[in-house]
């Protein structure tokens, strides 16, 4: 995870599984920009999480639209981009890795009692039994991507990173 030009490194994976946490060593690490997918969650997405109720695809699609947008207005200022969502479904991993085919894809996972820990400590609109409920639906990635395992905190990251700096 060198300095090169117009790197995107996107971490996703189930909700808890610490994504944001692992975002912020890479980015520390690695001197990059950090984007949490979360900040463009539309109304009715923040709405339907608060109700516990599923997403629609018309909701996915004003999403992913923004958040397109935004990844490409960023690589306008930034080199190094860290984007972290859950993306559960392969069909929008693959809708970004078309629209930004040099995008490294990492899969953050974590053991489930430390999702149900993690989501239990959080002050947020996520409670327990939605992230349960939405974690049933993500599908493992159908194409290759990188993998750090967050159970051990930040020492466990940080050698993992270097990994997979080695693999590049």
């Amino acid at each position: 995870m060198n300095n090169i030009n117009n790197k995107l490194y996107i971490l996703f994976g189930k909700a808890g599984v610490g994504k944001n946490y692992v975002a912020k060593i890479i980015v520390k690490e690695c001197k990059s920009y950090f984007y949490d997918g979360d900040i463009d969650l539309t109304e009715d997405m923040i709405t339907a999480i608060k109700n516990r109720k599923d997403f629609t695809d018309k909701m996915r699609y004003t999403y992913f639209e923004r958040v397109k947008n935004r990844i490409a207005e960023l690589l306008n200022n930034h080199n190094n981009i860290v984007f972290t969502q859950g993306l559960f479904k392969n069909k929008h991993r693959i809708e970004l890795l078309r629209e930004f085919p040099f995008a490294e894809f990492i899969l953050i996972e974590s053991t489930e009692r430390l999702l149900s820990k993690r989501i239990k400590k959080r002050n947020n609109y996520i409670s327990t039994e939605y992230a349960n409920k939405i974690n049933r639906y993500f599908e493992e990635p159908n194409f290759i991507c990188k993998k750090i395992t967050n159970n051990l905190g930040e020492d466990e990251i940080l050698s993992q990173i270097r990994e997979l700096e080695t693999d590049e």
